[in-house]
């Protein structure tokens, strides 16, 4: 009885909204929808009037509402959920590598050098080879050398970053360029990697790459243009409806704009400003004007975050720890690894720029980057009395036990990338951590567990692979692919297919306090949404990085369909 009266009262309701409102554009029924709310949170149909959901609910109802121009799409029981907000990409970056050499799919050394020579000969008339994606495993030392990349002994100048974006192989001609010999030194954030007789072997660290990445040749305004139109592309293929850049200038904004203008758009972006030591009160007034001027009120453009970067990445031996590498000597300079700001700058800089209003991501990988991080944001929070700020730590892949429980109690999100602990890419990483650290690292369920707000992306182009599906497959199992390891990595850090999903799309929308228009599927929300291949919620786990994402709609419109 009590169902027959939900029934009537729910007819009533979309009997009153058809006669007050034009019919719904589009309709999809029969399907198994998502909403996003909790585990059990599905219906069969979802209503889209222009760029917002209508009404969701049983088929049957939902049909109802079509008028003669509605579409009606039969799900046939696939799956649809909200859309992934990639809360933490380089998508500039990224979208410029798709038209460099690209290795991220490489799994081999061998698979690298053939991928980088057949893009050499379709090239030709490239003055310099860039590119990216190499991974730290596959040199036994954790970095190639003239040596090892002699295949790239040539008169063109060859500029290739590790798949981070941390590390770099630039060839001997590059070194010419650039005028770096034995002679050469470097100070500051970073190294400029020598061997034993002190000759440069060709691999450099973090701002010693600028030594010969400032000599590349810029691309121009238009073609940065034509890059990202393929990155959006790209994007819209793996169902991502919105991303969060995690670092970027005011051209990065210009450009997003354009686009925008042009009604090319097909994903939602939000900048983040790039501040580092040296950033002088203008441009931080400068960045004020801009998130200002963009205002929070346009679901397409959002300006209002920093991104920090205070420490490096374990396999380089510059993310900051609380204790020495394992894999080196305790006398190494980079024991320690680096901070990348004096303290008491950073700091500062947290302070003003919280007070100024903005939302703060810091890039911290090592365990004390972690926590150098939390004091900043807690000193900053206390001195300011801000509360309710959603500042961000970025990436946390190893963590003090003691740090874990202050994301919670401080409400600052741990936002991480789950595609960077897919085994088999770890090798280099785990001897670098040890085996005492092991067990906090990349924490998901340990930050979970202690209520902290975890938030997801891909960090691409600093990543094996953009796909959220397949970073959701590794937050799920802990093991690749190909099944590796038997039990998985770390298992006990697993998370849910629920919880993952809630981190690669509503925490997302959180993160930007927009969580109240995206994110999930209910009427007045966005029609942000996703088509999907398979249940990645009932398929076998293992089987997750399988599905593909069959349509993606951003505000009402098909943006991508297989």
């Amino acid at each position: 009885m009590k169902n027959l009266f939900t029934l009537f009262f729910a007819s009533l309701i979309l009997f009153s909204c058809q006669k007050t409102t034009p019919p719904p554009s589009v309709i999809l029924i029969n399907g198994k929808i998502w909403t996003g709310e909790g585990t059990d949170s599905f219906v069969e149909a979802i209503a889209i009037s222009g760029d917002t959901i209508f009404q969701i609910g049983d088929s049957e109802l939902i049909s109802s509402l079509a008028g003669p121009e509605t579409e009606i799409i039969d799900l046939q029981g696939k799956l649809v959920t909200a859309g992934f907000n990639d809360a933490h990409i380089h998508f500039l970056g990224g979208s410029m590598g798709l038209t460099q050499v690209e290795l991220s799919s490489a799994k081999t050394f061998t698979e690298m050098e053939k991928m980088t020579m057949d893009f050499i000969q379709a090239n030709p008339e490239k003055e310099w080879i860039t590119g990216r994606g190499w991974q730290y495993t596959f040199f036994e030392s954790g970095l190639p050398d003239h040596e090892t990349m002699k295949f790239l002994n040539s008169e063109k100048p060859v500029f290739i970053k590790a798949y981070d974006g941390h590390s770099a192989y630039a060839n001997p001609k590059a070194l010419e360029l650039a005028g770096i010999t034995k002679d050469t030194e470097f100070s500051g954030f970073g190294e400029l990697v020598k061997d034993r007789n002190g000759n440069p072997t060709g691999a450099l660290k973090e701002d010693a790459m600028g030594l010969v990445g400032n000599l590349v040749p810029e691309a121009s305004f238009e073609d940065k243009l034509n890059s990202l139109r393929k990155g959006l592309a790209y994007a819209a293929s793996l169902g991502i409806t919105s991303a969060q850049n995690a670092s970027g200038s005011e051209e990065d904004l210009r450009l997003f704009q354009t686009l925008y203008q042009n009604g090319e758009l097909t994903l939602r972006y939000s900048a983040a400003f790039s501040v580092n030591k040296n950033s002088t009160p203008e441009q931080l007034d400068r960045f004020t004007f801009l998130k200002d001027s963009v205002g929070t009120s346009n679901p397409w453009l959002r300006a209002d975050a920093i991104k920090f970067m205070i420490d490096g990445v374990i396999e380089g031996h510059t993310g900051a720890m609380l204790e020495p590498y394992s894999d080196i000597p305790s006398t190494d300079p980079l024991a320690l690894g680096q901070l990348n700001y004096p303290l008491d700058r950073y700091q500062e800089l947290v302070k003003i720029l919280d007070a100024k209003g903005f939302r703060l991501y810091t890039h911290a990988i090592g365990d004390r980057g972690v926590r150098e991080v939390l004091n900043a944001y807690e000193k900053a929070l206390s001195e300011n009395q801000s509360k309710g700020k959603r500042h961000r730590v970025e990436h946390i892949e190893t963590i003090h036990p003691d740090d874990i429980p202050r994301f919670a109690q401080l409400g600052v999100l741990p936002s991480m990338e789950p595609i960077h602990a897919e085994p088999g890419t770890t090798v280099v990483w785990s001897n670098a951590v040890g085996e005492e650290r092991l067990p906090y690292s990349f924490a998901w369920r340990s930050l979970l567990d202690q209520k902290a707000e975890l938030v997801f992306s891909s960090d691409w182009p600093a990543c094996i692979s953009l796909n959220p599906i397949r970073g959701i497959h590794i937050a799920v199992n802990r093991r690749n692919p190909e099944g590796y390891p038997d039990g998985g990595w770390i298992p006990q850090e697993k998370i849910s297919i629920f919880e993952a999903m809630k981190a690669y799309t509503y925490m997302g929308a959180y993160s930007s306090f927009e969580e109240n228009k995206k994110g999930l599927l209910k009427p007045g929300y966005l029609a942000d949404l996703v088509i999907f291949s398979q249940d990645i919620f009932t398929i076998d786990p293992m089987k997750i990085h399988e599905a593909e994402i069959l349509t993606t709609w951003v505000g009402g419109k098909k943006v991508f369909e297989k």
